[in-house]
């Protein structure tokens, strides 16, 4: 038998005390549906409507409540046609409100409403009404039709009534966070679906025209532009651009729904992000279609210039755009017809000179192939005299407000120096091609003459950099482009060798400052080229620029001693200043050589160029000598470290450069006997002077 085990019971005393405070425990709660309560709550629609209607204060809880119950009609419980006709018809006539917001609010909610139906039956199905006319201003939308369900004719009023408020001005205020775009895009994806038949088009014109209205007015607005910018949204804005068979009974009708559609696209067109987007959804191929289908039409091109202008700060639309001859050409031809329209030509040169940023091919194809250098430059001396010749009575082509004109008040802003800014910088870009600057030098010299006379002009009026920075660095940067190709002299012609006289103090003004570095470069550029003339080096030193430039020697940027050292290997042909200036010039040189490493051999090479025209002088004391040898010797072995280990061409020619130097650079042979002095002479003579002079005072 089996003792049991016997139990102790100890007892346990509560202790008193401070009782720590504990968190409770969490319970994990049923996550709520997201869906609207108001959809599932069973409603005596009849008298709250009615209740709700009467309340001024609570038509638009009534509304949002209406769109809910809309929105979630497969919920309610004992639902039949005449509660939802009921519904509707309360909501279609808050369209008529004299709120703007609740005005936005009910058109949402019918469109919504509609959206419920089977609408494409609606619309489209057989025994199709006939569709009615916009209806006129003012007009009551509760009293178009007795019957709402089943009637197109309702849908299509309210789709204008929606466009008609989309173009007013307070539109933009009271947009945002109405979510007015996810039901055209609704809508939109419905109106996909159908077939791209004659019939189907005539019938589908009507509605698409005041949808796609209400949304390019939507993509005006900054907060709601940034929600329409995604793929699925782009994709299904695409299959409405250009993709329907085109019939003259329709064709102004398509021509409108394209106009607005590039007007849309315009509006989303703002940065990097709908640049990638447009790639990827094949909108760009649109687009140049666009430029080479309908280059007659105005305003549809004005906007796709917009796009086109914009989407050209990428390379790879560029690439898109210059593999179309047909596009190019036509944007090329709008120098010619637009020439007096400051919108289209600001915008085909600011696309121009992008892309002849990116490829030298397009520089040709506009120059030699299309021809278009002249009509290019007609367009600047357009705007050159509207600008410096106000005076003068010229022609601006009107524009027209139309749908390419949705921020007409920004166009309206734009100035004959933004045309003159972009046209420049078109021409300095093609005029980096050697062929197309030495055609233009031998059979357009007139031209290359007064390009240069009217550039000096606006310099001349434009010097304050401040305020005038852009102008000026494009104008700068043309100058220098277009004298680089200027292999002699043209200063037989007394004219032009004025422009070119009163360009030098003028550049001066633009090198001797330190507002802009980048000007300052573009300045010495154009006097690097100038200084190759031997009639106008008198004319540098003459008003003293020589002399800013070897101050220049000492700035602290590299690209403004680069340039500076290149003016001044010009200048030492001049002998009258290499006598004046070479004590002012080698010092400074020398120092720039000694603080140069391999990655600055460009400015390397040419301090070494200057210090062989000063060599070569004669005119070098010794020990400024011995101060080139000891720099031209450091740099050497920095070189000679480099050639161990590979061959490399342009260390070769900095290595000749070094050798040509030293062996250059006399023996001084003859040294001062007195220990304290150091000095030492290549001649006898020289230190007997030496001595009498300094030893035997």
């Amino acid at each position: 038998m089996m003792q049991e085990k016997k139990i102790n019971l100890t007892r346990f005393q509560l202790k008193t005390g401070p009782i720590k405070a504990q968190l409770p425990p969490k319970f994990i709660q049923k996550i709520p549906d997201v869906r609207p309560m108001t959809a599932k709550v069973q409603i005596d629609y009849k008298s709250d409507l009615d209740y709700l209607l009467n309340d001024e204060t609570s038509k638009q809880e009534w509304l949002i409540k209406c769109d809910r119950v809309l929105k979630d009609w497969a919920m309610i419980p004992d639902k039949n046609n005449q509660m939802r006709e009921f519904i509707m018809k309360k909501v279609i006539s808050l369209i008529d409100s004299q709120d703007p917001n609740m005005k936005i609010l009910a058109i949402r909610a019918s469109l919504y409403g509609f959206l419920t139906l089977n609408l494409l039956e609606i619309i489209f199905g057989k025994q199709q009404k006939t569709v009615l006319k916009r209806p006129r201003s003012g007009s009551k939308m509760a009293e178009q039709l007795p019957s709402v369900l089943l009637q197109p004719q309702q849908f299509l009023a309210i789709l204008q009534k929606g466009a008609q408020i989309s173009e007013e001005e307070l539109f933009q205020n009271i947009i945002q966070n109405i979510q007015l775009n996810l039901v055209i895009f609704k809508i939109l994806k419905l109106f996909s679906q159908l077939p791209k038949d004659q019939q189907t088009i005539q019938q589908l014109i009507p509605y698409l025209n005041p949808t796609i209205t209400i949304l390019k007015n939507i993509s005006n607005n900054q907060m709601e532009r940034s929600k329409i910018l995604q793929q699925a949204y782009l994709l299904l804005i695409d299959q409405f651009l250009h993709t329907f068979p085109i019939e003259k009974q329709y064709e102004k009708e398509l021509s409108n729904i394209n106009i607005i559609l590039m007007a849309t696209l315009r509006n989303l067109s703002i940065d990097a992000t709908s640049t990638d987007l447009y790639l990827q959804c094949g909108i760009i191929n649109k687009i140049v279609q666009t430029m080479v289908n309908y280059s007659n039409n105005y305003d549809l091109i004005l906007n796709t210039l917009r796009i086109m202008s914009q989407m050209s700060l990428s390379k790879d639309c560029c690439n898109i755009f210059m593999n179309n001859d047909d596009a190019i050409r036509n944007i090329c031809f709008f120098f010619k017809i637009y020439q007096t329209n400051i919108y289209v030509i600001i915008r085909a040169s600011y696309l121009l000179a992008n892309m002849t940023t990116y490829f030298e091919g397009i520089r040709q194809l506009i120059y030699f192939k299309f021809n278009a250098f002249q009509d290019i430059y007609n367009c600047f001396e357009y705007f050159w005299t509207k600008e410096l010749q106000p005076t003068k009575q010229m022609s601006l082509e009107n524009f027209g407000q139309s749908h390419a004109a949705w921020d007409f008040q920004i166009l309206k802003q734009e100035k004959n120096i933004d045309a003159l800014i972009r046209i420049i910088r078109l021409i300095a870009n093609l005029l980096t091609v050697e062929q197309i600057g030495l055609d233009l030098m031998q059979n357009n010299l007139p031209i290359y003459k007064t390009l240069i006379s009217k550039l000096l002009k606006l310099l001349q009026k434009f010097s304050q950099i401040q305020q005038n920075a852009e102008l000026i660095s494009c104008t700068l940067c043309c100058l220098c482009n277009a004298t680089f190709y200027e292999k002699q002299s043209l200063l037989n012609d007394f004219e032009f060798k004025n422009s070119k006289l009163e360009l030098i103090p003028q550049l001066g003004h633009f090198i001797i400052q330190n507002e802009d570095q980048e000007i300052c470069c573009d300045g010495l550029r154009v006097l690097s080229n100038l200084s190759r003339q031997k009639d106008l080096i008198k004319q540098i030193i003459k008003t003293r620029v020589a002399e800013g430039v070897i101050v220049l020697l000492d700035s602290n940027s590299q690209d403004v001693v680069y340039y500076s050292l290149g003016v001044l290997i010009n200048l030492l042909v001049d002998q009258d200043f290499k006598l004046k200036e070479i004590q002012n010039i080698i010092e400074p040189t020398i120092q720039i050589l000694a603080d140069c490493t391999l990655n600055e051999n460009d400015i390397a090479n040419l301090s070494l160029k200057v210090l062989v025209l000063l060599i070569e002088s004669g005119l070098l004391k010794p020990d400024q000598m011995r101060l080139v040898e000891n720099a031209v010797q450091q740099y050497g072995k920095i070189c000679d470290q480099v050639l161990q280990d590979q061959t490399n061409s342009t260390i070769i020619n900095t290595r000749t450069l070094i050798n040509q130097i030293v062996n250059q650079i006399p023996d001084l042979k003859y040294k001062c006997p007195n220990a304290n002095c150091g000095r030492a002479f290549e001649t006898e003579f020289g230190l007997k002077d030496h001595i009498k002079r300094r030893h035997q005072l």
